[in-house]
């Protein structure tokens, strides 16, 4: 598990070895470490909605939060997962390939009135170096509009997802965006969906001091 502080922005992300977060008894541990009650997870199902509450029968990958001392996050074993914040309020997003292309990014956004005083955190997730695709993926998304740029091949073709995601941040203005810089996949540290834990997830989560 790794703590991080930008401002009085605490990031907070676990490995494979912190357990599967996935799992309600073991964010027991979290909670207790860290002195929460909860922390807000949406029921991600791949969308592009974003929530400015807490509903756990409503579908959404990411989640708005308005105050200090709230902590929200997300689960993931290979998509991104991104921490939006202007310091005063928070959005925590579950960010894949569909979210992505889907807007996910501008949901969140939308609720920040000053984009330019806007950091971004990107967390362990699949890195352009191991993010496998097939051509008919890629030429779909060309045909969404994704530029080829995101795009890299050799023998195989590779999709950066962490670069696509920071483009998106930065033509809204946002300058300071953090990728952590881990691949969930070359990595032996992280649960990785793409090599084969179907149902094990790391838990990034976030929360405002005063």
């Amino acid at each position: 598990m790794r703590h991080l502080k930008f401002r009085n922005l605490n990031v907070v992300y676990t490995e494979a070895k912190d357990g599967n977060l996935k799992n309600p008894e073991i964010r027991k541990e979290i909670l207790r470490i860290y002195r929460f009650d909860r922390i807000f997870i949406p029921n991600q199902k791949h969308t592009n909605r974003v929530l400015d509450f807490f509903d756990p029968e409503i579908e959404a990958d990411g989640i708005f939060v308005r105050g200090k001392k709230v902590p929200a996050g997300v689960l993931t074993a290979d998509c991104l997962p991104v921490v939006i914040t202007d310091f005063s309020s928070l959005s925590v997003v579950h960010a894949g390939w569909r979210g992505l292309v889907n807007g996910i990014i501008e949901n969140a956004l939308g609720f920040f009135e000053r984009k330019r005083d806007i950091f971004a955190f990107i967390g362990p997730s699949a890195g352009k170096c191991c993010y496998e695709v097939q051509k008919d993926f890629m030429d779909d998304m060309l045909k969404r509009g994704i530029d080829k740029k995101y795009f890299y091949q050799d023998e195989k073709i590779r999709f950066s997802l962490k670069d696509l995601a920071s483009d998106k941040l930065k033509r809204y203005g946002i300058k300071e965006v953090f990728d952590i810089s881990l691949c969930t996949i070359c990595s032996d540290k992280f649960f990785s969906y793409r090599k084969g834990d179907f149902d094990k997830r790391i838990l990034t989560f976030a929360w405002l001091e005063d």
